[in-house]
């Protein structure tokens, strides 16, 4: 307490002296000063209705800025730019010229630039739009200063400085400073020696979950994945529309449940928001087993089909009517694939579906068929480590396409490709060389983006 009052002191004997100081010799170009704040000041209002495309705002706000500074080229050349931009060329060619008269050397180039955009020779005169006056005898002319050497007074006179004023308002000055140097001083030392206190420590209250409510809910959506993986091959007996339809909307939910888990872990969202998301998964993969169940009875469940899954995707293929071939072309060569229905799909649309794939610390990349232990129907529920995506025209396996063709068709192309649908051939050279030619084209745009808000923005001085 006693130190704020200090410090209150020092301020009022700091200032008080400035305050009087300045109050008592008034500068010559105070009033100039003004004048250019407020131009300025109107000018940025100016500036931002500009780049928010308000060019009429923008050239009213610019009008004001050249009333208040009739000689300031910098005001004239933003008037031009917003006349420009509401195609008023000639205004705007006039008000460029007339930035140029007021300051030759204030934007030349840009000037030039913007007049050539507009059709206008740079070098062309200033044609003036009033009737230029007729000969006169007298020896000055409307715009000529007077040819009387007197002076004419001044409207304002500037009244000379008092001397004693000014030696008082000195003294007064030196006297309070080295009043509050004192006090300062005063202050320094007592804090000096005041004892120093702890600052109190902020308590960090976690709100990430405890391990003990996580383990619970894994184990819930754990019982789920492992529903639904049987459910996926319960369709090696069949292909079911409605029992496809709730095999994936039950998917979906998992992984969604999945990864609101995540986020509950990472504290970025509620154990609330969790349990919704399971509750949902846990309904539809009931749904989906009893679909299951009622196509095939106990046999669904009991013995395991082909582990055969989208060479793309990895998604499982039970049931070959849901399986098609895709021809990849490489050089000259060409390979089958088996792909689900959605990558065939793609790839007959001329878009190369994503590969899944692994990647290794050491810079090597798997295929997903080629990862020890991956397997396409369990890990389509229990996510695999480490696995990512990449498109099918960048990936280029270790072993022969066709190895890995046969390894994700877990030996489905021994039995030969005449029963499964044909989708159209997928060149991946050429999806490289458009891949290329796409990235290209982006980064003309990008730079041609960039290249305008530059100019835009030395379109303001």
């Amino acid at each position: 307490m006693k130190q704020g009052k200090i410090l209150a002191l020092v301020g009022v004997l700091v200032v008080a002296p400035m305050a009087l100081a300045q109050g008592s010799s008034g500068s010559p170009n105070q009033s100039e000063g003004n004048t250019a704040a407020r131009a300025l000041e109107v000018y940025e209002q100016g500036k931002r209705l500009y780049d928010a495309k308000n060019y009429a705002g923008a050239l009213e706000r610019f009008d004001q800025a050249a009333a208040i500074e009739p000689d300031k080229a910098r005001w004239q050349y933003n008037r031009g730019l917003a006349l420009r931009k509401l195609n008023r060329f000639a205004e705007a060619r006039e008000a460029l010229l007339h930035s140029r008269t007021l300051d030759p050397a204030y934007k030349r180039a840009e000037i030039d630039d913007k007049l050539r955009e507009m059709g206008f020779s740079p070098a062309a005169p200033l044609m003036s739009t009033e009737t230029p006056p007729g000969p006169s005898t007298s020896t000055s002319t409307p715009d000529s200063p007077p040819t009387s050497t007197e002076t004419p007074p001044s409207p304002n006179p500037t009244p000379a400085p008092d001397p004693k004023r000014t030696d008082s308002t000195g003294a007064c000055c030196l006297l309070l400073c080295l009043i509050g140097g004192g006090a300062l001083f005063a202050m320094w030392r007592a804090r000096k020696n005041a004892p120093t206190t702890a600052p109190p420590t902020k308590r960090y209250t976690s709100t990430l979950p405890r391990d003990e409510e996580i383990a619970p809910l894994l184990t819930r959506l754990d019982q789920a994945a492992d529903a639904l993986i049987q459910v996926e091959h319960a369709l090696r007996l069949d292909e079911d529309a409605d029992l496809r339809a709730l095999l994936n909307q039950a998917t979906l939910a998992e992984q969604n449940a999945r990864q609101a888990l995540e986020s509950a872990q990472r504290g970025v969202a509620t154990l609330a928001s969790v349990e919704r998301r399971i509750k949902e998964t846990e309904e539809g993969t009931a749904a989906a087993v009893a679909r299951a169940r009622e196509l095939f009875g106990e046999r669904a469940f009991l013995p395991e089909g082909e582990h055969v899954g989208c060479y793309f995707c990895a998604r499982p293929l039970a049931n070959p009517s849901f399986r098609m071939q895709v021809p990849l072309k490489r050089g000259s060569q060409v390979t089958h694939v088996l792909a689900c229905p959605p990558c065939a799909n793609m790839a007959a649309a001329g878009q190369p579906p994503p590969v899944k794939v692994r990647r290794s610390v050491t810079g090597l990349t798997q295929h997903w068929s080629e990862v020890r232990g991956y397997d396409p129907y369990t890990h389509r529920h229990q996510p695999h480590p480490d696995m990512g995506t990449m498109p099918a025209w960048q990936y280029t396996p270790e072993r022969s396409l066709g190895e890995v063709a046969a390894m994700a068709a877990g030996g489905a192309l021994a039995t030969g490709l005449a029963a499964y649908g044909v989708s159209q051939l997928l060149d991946l050279d050429s999806a490289s060389e458009a891949a290329a030619a796409q990235a290209a084209t982006e980064a003309a745009a990008k730079r041609a983006s960039e290249h305008r808000e530059e100019r835009d923005w030395k379109d303001h001085s």
